[in-house]
């Protein structure tokens, strides 16, 4: 009998050590379910900034990530997947992103001081022969003024996702005896009137559910256009409440395998500090160590991309973009830093293609923006160039680079006041490139007929260039101002 005891008691401990931790129960301040069924499981998620979570869960549910804010990035340290620790990159409102079935067990740690609000919408419904096809980043999009507007973003053999815009006084929401069963979710603040029910508030995060053979109308009876996205399910709910999805596993504790992946952190940690200081072999073997311990180690395999670019041993960068891209192949950094690489080989079209591929999955990310339009301006696609130059300064101000180069394209294009105002960004902080970008305003001035500005600003070229001595620099520009002088 003692023996039995024994056993069960064992038994009851590896039960518990593999039981799903529930992020509600484990995370509560982060994690509520605001709406469950047999077709749909809501979770509304609140990190607060730099907030740190504890290991949880999550079910094996393909997932649609709905941003209700403007926020910044959140590093995911995942237990027991080959991919690691993974930063979602910082993320827009009205965006959502799609992923399918996997079961996770992660840590959270928010790297911003602004928090981040979004909602898990999981689909416990049949994911139907292409799973896979359950991928991808939506953007926000622009609708007639003062009409209504709606647009599939989103459609496979499991769900339909439409991004809808309800305009102004404006009815809406019609949806006359549902073929199938249907969630509204709120991503701005409005009024409607629904049924018999008057200037009813509904707020970004709130959930409609509306059931297969129902229907439903509404006005927006607000003062400006409501967005909600509109789920249509198309499949069956799964019966099992835990569906057989890739990479399910439990989480026994192996005290061995969770310290080779902090050794590989620290070890990785090490190598971007190295990097830091420009002792390149050092990083690269550093980085190495750390995918010696944790093969899945995505972000190593992204910097060797970089760092075997930099010393110019291009095969060994590419067997590493391939290994990430094995690893997850929506990591915009992978793609930017491909990008790179073919830069440093000369082979622009396929660089194009990477930082392309990179602003499909985060069209937020400046220095890619950047990148791409250097890459169309040698193609003579100015106008197209020109768009993403700016688009790099929105999301990135103050970015030198982006100024000069649009000023650049300006001045081409005999846009001299806004070329002025380009380059006028340019000229601190005080480093190597500031002695060329008086130069450039200086010339952009004289260009435009200021001759005495104009022989301000190549002055104070001449001046920084002679400090920094930059001697053919220098040559230019005293033969410059003696023309101009004379």
């Amino acid at each position: 009998m003692k023996f039995w005891l024994c056993q069960l008691v064992i038994w009851n401990l590896f039960l518990s050590a593999a039981f799903a931790q529930d992020p509600v129960k484990i995370a509560p301040d982060a994690y509520k379910t605001t709406f469950e069924n047999d077709h749909v499981k809501v979770q509304r998620v609140q990190y607060a900034p730099r907030v740190k979570l504890p290991e949880h869960d999550h079910t094996a549910f393909a997932t649609a990530y709905v941003y209700l804010n403007d926020a910044g990035p959140v590093v995911y340290k995942h237990v027991g997947l080959s991919y690691g620790a993974v930063t979602r990159p910082a993320v827009k409102a009205g965006s959502f992103r799609l992923y399918k079935g996997v079961k996770e067990t992660h840590e959270v740690e928010s790297l911003s001081d602004t928090p981040s609000d979004f909602l898990r919408v999981e689909f416990k419904t049949d994911p139907g022969q292409e799973p896979n096809s359950l991928r991808g980043k939506f953007f926000r999009v622009d609708g007639p003024a003062g009409e209504n507007f709606q647009k599939v973003q989103f459609e496979n053999e499991q769900v339909r996702i439409t991004r809808l815009i309800c305009a102004a006084g404006k009815n809406c929401l019609e949806v006359a005896n549902a073929t199938g069963p249907i969630l509204f979710v709120v991503l701005t603040p409005a009024q409607f009137d629904i049924a018999k029910a008057n200037g009813i508030p509904i707020r970004p995060g709130d959930t409609h559910w509306i059931e297969a053979g129902k229907s439903v109308a509404g006005k927006n009876v607000g003062t400006t256009a409501a967005e909600l996205l509109r789920f249509d399910f198309k499949t069956r709910p799964i019966k099992s409440a835990a569906p057989k999805m890739s990479h399910d596993h439990a989480h026994a504790p192996n005290p061995t395998a969770e310290k080779s992946k902090a050794d590989a952190s620290e070890l990785l940690k090490r190598g971007a500090k190295l990097e830091s200081t420009g002792n390149l072999p050092a990083s690269i073997e550093a980085h190495e160590q750390a995918l010696a311990l944790n093969p899945g180690l995505v972000q190593a395999h992204i910097n060797l991309i970089s760092l075997f670019g930099r010393v110019g041993k291009f095969k060994q960068a590419e067997e590493h973009y391939r290994a990430a891209f094995d690893i997850n192949p929506d990591l915009p950094d992978l793609h930017y830093n491909f990008g790179v690489l073919h830069v440093a080989q000369e082979r622009f079209a396929e660089a194009a293609a990477a930082f392309r591929q990179c602003l499909q999955l985060n069209p937020y990310y400046a220095e890619a923006h950047h990148n791409y339009a250097a890459m169309i301006e040698r193609d003579g696609k100015l106008d197209e160039a020109a768009t993403h130059y700016r688009k790099a300064i929105e999301n990135k101000p103050g970015y030198r680079a982006a100024h000069f180069a649009l000023g650049r394209i300006l001045v081409n294009q005999d846009k001299l006041p806004e070329a002025i105002q380009q380059f006028q960004q340019t000229l601190t902080p005080e480093d190597e490139e500031t002695p060329r970008n008086y130069y450039a305003l200086g010339a952009t001035y004289i260009r435009a007929g200021d001759k005495a500005k104009g022989i301000h600003y190549l002055r104070e070229a001449l001046k920084r260039a002679n400090a920094l001595q930059q001697t053919q620099l220098v040559n230019s520009l005293q033969r410059d101002l003696k023309t101009l002088e004379q």
